[in-house]
């Protein structure tokens, strides 16, 4: 039976369902950090200065993203190796019990210095899992896709994960609403983080009924009748490292847009713009409605131009947007939403090629090692400092403008490098097969 009726119906929502589960609650934890950052910053460090103590939140949030490319590796091994839904099922463990752990940590004032500590191991652990996630999910949705539609599939399994984004929002501002400001301020915070470990058990429950993906499985087929061992890191490495660098170089305004929404949007809001936490939650969430709705617009235009042109094009939206979007946005009131509306926008669009790219431009024998690490190098190094650098330049330059046009000068070189990388991202589907991927030697 053809790959094109295997992955239809049910199915077709089973596996992306499943897929996106761990993604869920990646994207679910980076956005409640980022709406809670105000409050871990007063919890989890000394209070004498505010923006010393966001600061230093933010830094042990960048400090994080020191275990995504070593997650990535790992999980990405054991992907290419014994399978992505194998990697799928442990990486969501670590993924969301170091978001519920969170929620159980002592404060400052309880135990000190210590607290601080805890906090970065839980984020390490957090972003050990989530490392591994997207390029295991993406991996397993692209290869169960027929070639026609792999764009439209990979667009539903971003926008699922993004609505974790949608949810965090949305859950804190109920959160903020129902509860006391002392309320929300003591325990309130702490349920945002508690819902890691239901997530756990369902995200591991549903990842157990679907099969391995088509394409792993004649690989593995393939290796054990030449009786061959994977290497797939060795090999990521000796033979692709062009398209590694080569994505991280084309991701790079991706992995800072990323951070902006998810986990500094809605303190931009509170301290450029001015706005107070209710109405910074409701402009986050406009602003990730547009998200979701921009990655699914995208989905059938990337199947149609091709995921070099589609890259290029959203690269150079990005670099028109970025300044208005977020000059916009530092404006408050109907600026504030209309700006955080435009810079959803832009995420959206850019998102579904960016993260495509992560199996597309690999063979299938080092897809999920290879994907991992040039996504997770991209995250650590445009990403994870996002939201301090952000915090830095709009300290620095007194307003949004600084972050606007670092993220502008970013989405130009996305635009350009993707033009230019013919050999990259043009290449023919049939030489992904994974019978001319076994090592023979």
């Amino acid at each position: 039976m053809s790959t094109e009726l295997e992955f239809t119906g049910a199915r077709r929502r089973r596996i992306i369902i499943a897929a996106s589960a761990g993604n869920f609650a990646e994207w679910y934890d980076w956005g409640v950090y980022g709406v809670v950052a105000t409050i871990i910053a007063a919890k989890f460090f000394p209070g004498h200065d505010p923006a010393v103590a966001l600061l230093n939140t933010y830094a042990v949030f960048a400090l994080g993203y020191i275990a995504r490319p070593i997650g990535g590796i790992l999980f990405g091994w054991i992907g290419d190796r014994y399978g992505r839904r194998r990697a799928l099922s442990i990486s969501i463990l670590f993924t969301c019990l170091g978001t519920a752990l969170m929620g159980v940590l002592p404060t400052y004032a309880q135990i000190g210095i210590f607290a601080p500590v805890l906090l970065l191991v839980c984020r390490l652990a957090q972003s050990m899992g989530a490392g591994g996630e997207y390029a295991s999910a993406i991996s397993f949705v692209f290869e169960h896709s027929p070639v026609a539609r792999r764009a439209r599939n990979v667009s539903s399994l971003v926008a699922t994960t993004f609505i974790g984004i949608l949810c965090g929002s949305l859950l804190a501002r109920v959160c903020s609403s129902v509860l006391s400001k002392d309320e929300y301020n003591t325990y309130g915070w702490r349920i945002l983080f508690l819902v890691g470990l239901p997530l756990a058990v369902f995200g591991v429950y549903l990842r157990s009924k679907v099969e391995e993906s088509p394409e792993f499985e004649q690989l593995a087929a393939a290796r054990e009748k030449a009786k061959t061992t994977a290497t797939p890191l060795r090999d990521a490495l000796r033979l692709h490292w062009v398209p590694i660098v080569v994505f991280i170089i084309c991701t790079a305004s991706y992995a800072l847009l990323s951070t902006t929404i998810t986990s500094y949007l809605t303190t931009f809001l509170t301290s450029v713009g001015k706005l107070d936490s209710n109405e910074a939650y409701n402009a986050t969430i406009v602003s990730n409605v547009l998200v979701i709705a921009g990655t699914l617009v995208m989905g059938p235009v990337a199947d149609r131009l091709g995921l070099r042109r589609a890259l290029s094009m959203t690269g150079l939206v990005v670099a028109i947007l970025a300044v208005p979007s977020l000059a916009l946005a530092a404006g408050g009131g109907f600026g504030a939403f209309t700006g955080g509306a435009l810079i959803g926008a832009c995420k959206g669009v850019l998102a579904l090629p960016a993260l495509l790219a992560i199996s597309q431009i690999f063979p299938t024998s080092v897809r999920v090692t290879a994907g991992a690490l040039a996504y997770n190098i991209a995250q650590a190094l445009f990403g994870g400092t996002g939201p301090i650098i952000g915090v830095w330049l709009n300290d620095v330059t007194g307003g949004p403008y600084g972050l606007g046009v670092y993220l502008a000068a970013l989405g130009l070189v996305t635009a350009v490098v993707a033009l230019v990388s013919r050999r990259t991202f043009d290449h023919d589907e049939t030489t992904t097969a994974p019978s001319a991927e076994v090592n023979t030697r």
